[in-house]
């Protein structure tokens, strides 16, 4: 057993859906215009737009925190959701009481029909949360569509602790340096184009299932208008966002469908991915000097519908498209076409967009950089240059850039334009590390996105400064923000920044020590990152389910989440996704007891990262070979590796494995010399002194080199006491611990600590031994037989002590 990274990145929210995530301590109703859809079950239903709950003909009146635990449940039907989420997304906090949450599930239950014994239409999860069970269907409510008003979100959590208890912050600063390099230049970088012309209208709310697609435009026409496959695919999206419908993000669409061989096999990689109503399928084509812009509006029942026009340009004749599919909608648009001026602009974002949405930033930059300049200096195109920036990684040129725009872009003039140079400062920060910076320019955002109508702003400054949060090591304070988002994410339809949210909450929840929390969230995250073909966003959450089964003593589970992700190695070509990847499944190898395939995946990866490439992936890399020679009798060895590694991992975000190989290097040097071996473990409770999970293995390491029985048993009890209630602590110290009982002939307190792993060892190797080396001593015959035969079971090549495999002489 070891120290256990978790790798997922904190991704930042692209192109957020049209969806205010309002706190929930205000009534939840959703800014904008809004398209009436009740959820139908049994013989009631659910107006989540105006806070109603009616069953049969009769309105059932509630207190608001009771709606928001129905309207919040029932909208996240597909799943459980977890006691701390419900708590953060209806009080917008996380310090509610047991009872005051049990009384609201109570009510909710007797609201809609349903008792605690039933549980009909909300089960509890045992030891999680509450889930919606009833059959439900979203039905279009025969109302015309309203507007409602938005209502103000509150200001940023007040009273955050000034620190954060140090196991917690160590372990989210290994989240933060491992993968996030890796994988958050991309989400960071892929934005929703702001919408430009016609002027803004409110966003819908949509339910799960709600959204449109638009593919990526057939054009028949010249080499030179290869830009308008994207570009008007794009423009199509913007304008229907523009008026309210909820619309699958370009960056989204061009992930699922790249690499298909035809509009036809396209359509049939976004149907899988993503739960969308409709998809438009444009076409566009020269006739003389007029183009011609094809749509065709395709529901998911196979009924088509197409709208042609014509226009003097590409822009102009996809606007007016955009305006008949609009009209079959059943969204009303006024106004004419652009003027020439905003179709030259039009046109210049357009051509930036479709540019970056193939991952061609410097042609986006180029484009801009070659415009006239009285297109070229204005906001919105600044703006796009910035977002290229950070997408390309360059955030010092970013954050100049930000500067100078802010200096133009008044407060009072144009306050969401100012607010979207906040958030991308707060991006641009949070990726240098300058957290204190990032929080200023993440709050300010918030504060003037509040109430203004631009939800998918607000979305990303919420769910960015939950990864501040998170950073900083204020879980509650995270997860509240990550659920606000979460609200929004939902209702706008798209599936893989719900999947990017997914991977933040269950990071948190890791780091949290929930690893049974995080679990199906990683799945379900991996599951989407496989469906959009996203590799390496998929291997990193198989990463982290690894670590989770580890952390539950399921060894199984993670040999079975490694063995995905082997399968998928040879599409993974970032060094620090890879390296990641390859010592999970090391790890995951060894508690399989396949030492050999273990070793070999090790050697490969030292050799590739040898320094200056990667010296801590090597260095983490020899601190679970020398775990290995150490279970292997190689004491020498497991020193020489073991010491190596300890000097090597002196990094922020280094502590739980640099205390793994500290205690591996004590447990050698018991070995071969005892004296180092006590000096060694002194300086380690020196150095662990004040971190929670090093001073667990720190205790270990003094109870392992200890001169007398009295001051090793205070050790051990020392860190039985420390473990927090974590699987994989509780097993290192009672194994540890029992084991030394065992050999101290103290069969009744062996036994007391053998029981906290009994269940456990059912599938971990440590445990099973110990269970049997316990019967052994006390001569218990068939148990012994029975602990014995299952070690070797889960065994492999892990050997088993021969004086263990044969009974004690008194009780032949």
């Amino acid at each position: 057993m070891g120290a256990l990274r978790t790798t997922i990145a904190f991704a930042s929210v692209a192109g957020f859906v049209t969806v205010e995530a309002l706190p929930a301590r205000q009534p939840r109703r959703y800014a904008g215009v809004m398209t009436r859809t009740f959820l139908r079950f049994g013989d009631g239903h659910i107006d989540v737009a105006a806070r109603e709950l009616w069953r049969g003909d009769r309105r059932i009146d509630l207190p608001p925190t009771v709606f928001d635990c129905i309207a919040y449940l029932a909208t996240h039907r597909d799943r459980a959701v977890g006691r701390d989420e419900l708590v953060a997304a209806v009080w917008g906090k996380t310090a509610v009481s047991d009872t005051m949450l049990g009384k609201a599930i109570l009510a909710s239950r007797r609201a809609t029909g349903d008792t605690a014994g039933a549980q009909a239409i909300l089960r509890t999860v045992p030891r999680y949360g509450y889930r919606w069970v009833a059959p439900t269907d979203e039905v279009a409510a025969d109302a015309p569509a309203m507007v409602v008003a938005a209502v103000p979100t509150t200001a940023p959590p007040a009273g955050r602790p000034a620190t954060a208890p140090q196991r917690r912050r160590t372990a989210l600063a290994v989240l933060a340096a491992a993968v996030v390099a890796a994988l958050a230049t991309g989400w960071f970088g892929a934005r929703q184009a702001p919408e430009t012309a016609p002027p803004r209208a409110e966003a819908t709310t949509a339910g799960r299932g709600d959204a449109i697609a638009v593919l990526p435009a057939e054009v028949l026409a010249g080499s030179d208008d290869d830009w308008l496959r994207l570009g008007l695919m794009d423009l199509i999206a913007t304008r229907l966002r523009a008026r309210g419908v909820a619309v699958m993000p370009s960056d989204s669409v061009v992930r699922v469908v790249a690499g298909s061989q035809g509009r036809d096999d396209a359509q049939r990689r976004l149907s899988g991915a993503a739960a969308v109503r409709s998809l438009v399928l444009p076409a566009v084509r020269r006739s003389g000097k007029d183009w011609v812009v094809r749509a065709e509006l395709v529901d998911v029942g196979g009924a088509r519908r197409t709208v042609q026009v014509e226009g003097e340009s590409p822009i102009t004749a996809t606007d007016r498209a955009a305006r008949r599919l609009l009209a079959l909608l059943g969204h009303a648009q006024a106004g004419d076409a652009p003027a020439d001026t905003d179709i030259g602009l039009t046109e210049l974002l357009q051509r930036t967009d479709a540019a970056r949405l193939a991952d061609n930033l410097e042609l986006a930059r180029t484009l801009v950089e070659q415009a006239p300049p009285a297109l070229r200096d204005l906001p919105e195109v600044r703006e796009r240059v910035i977002r290229i920036d950070l997408r390309a990684g360059r955030f010092d040129a970013a954050r100049a850039a930000i500067a100078a725009l802010l200096a133009r872009v008044s407060v009072e003039s144009e306050p969401v334009m100012h607010a979207r140079l906040l958030e991308n400062l707060c991006v641009a920060e949070l990726r240098s590390g300058r957290l204190a910076q990032a929080r200023h320019a993440c709050d300010e955002a918030i504060g003037l996105l509040d109430g203004r109508g631009e939800p998918i702003a607000l979305g990303r400054a919420y769910n960015d400064r939950g990864i501040l949060e998170a950073r900083e090591g204020h879980a509650d304070a995270a997860l509240a923000d990550f659920s606000r988002s979460r609200v929004a994410i939902t209702l706008g339809g798209d599936p893989l920044l719900l999947a990017q949210l997914d991977g933040n909450e269950s990071t948190v929840q890791m780091t949290h020590g929930r690893p049974a929390e995080a679990l199906p969230t990683l799945v379900r995250a991996g599951e989407t990152f496989r469906r959009f073909g996203m590799a390496h966003e998929y291997v990193t959450s198989l990463v982290n389910q690894i670590g989770s089964h580890l952390q539950l003593l399921q060894p199984l589970d993670a040999l079975e989440a490694s063995d995905a992700g082997w399968a998928e190695r040879a599409r993974v070509t970032d060094p620090q996704v890879r390296s990641a990847f390859e010592a999970a499944r090391a790890d995951a190898l060894a508690a399989n007891g396949r030492i050999a395939e273990a070793r070999s995946v090790l050697d490969a990866l030292i050799q590739r990262t040898a320094p200056p490439a990667d010296p801590g992936q090597a260095a983490r890399a020899r601190a679970i070979e020398a775990r290995l020679d150490l279970a292997l009798g190689d004491a020498g060895t497991a020193a020489v590796l073991a010491r190596a590694a300890v000097g090597a991992l002196d990094g922020n975000g280094d502590e739980a494995d640099r205390a793994d190989a500290w205690l591996t290097l004590a447990r050698a040097l018991q070995v071969t010399d005892a004296g180092a071996a006590r000096e060694q473990a002194s300086a380690f409770a020196a150095w662990a002194k004040d971190i929670d999970d090093p001073r667990v293995r720190a205790d270990l390491a003094r109870a392992a080199t200890a001169d007398d029985a009295a001051t090793a048993t205070a050790a051990f009890e020392a860190a039985l006491a420390g473990v927090d209630g974590r699987s994989e602590l509780v097993a290192e110290a009672a194994v540890a611990y029992g084991n030394a009982l065992v050999a101290q002939g103290r069969l009744d307190a062996a036994a007391i600590v053998a029981g906290r792993v009994a269940r456990a060892a059912g599938q971990d190797f440590d445990c099973a031994l110990l269970q049997a080396r316990l019967y052994h001593a006390l001569g218990q015959d068939a148990a012994w037989r029975g602990a014995l035969a299952h070690a070797r079971e889960l065994a492999g090549e892990r050997p088993i002590p021969q004086a263990l495999q044969r009974l004690a002489p008194a009780a032949e």
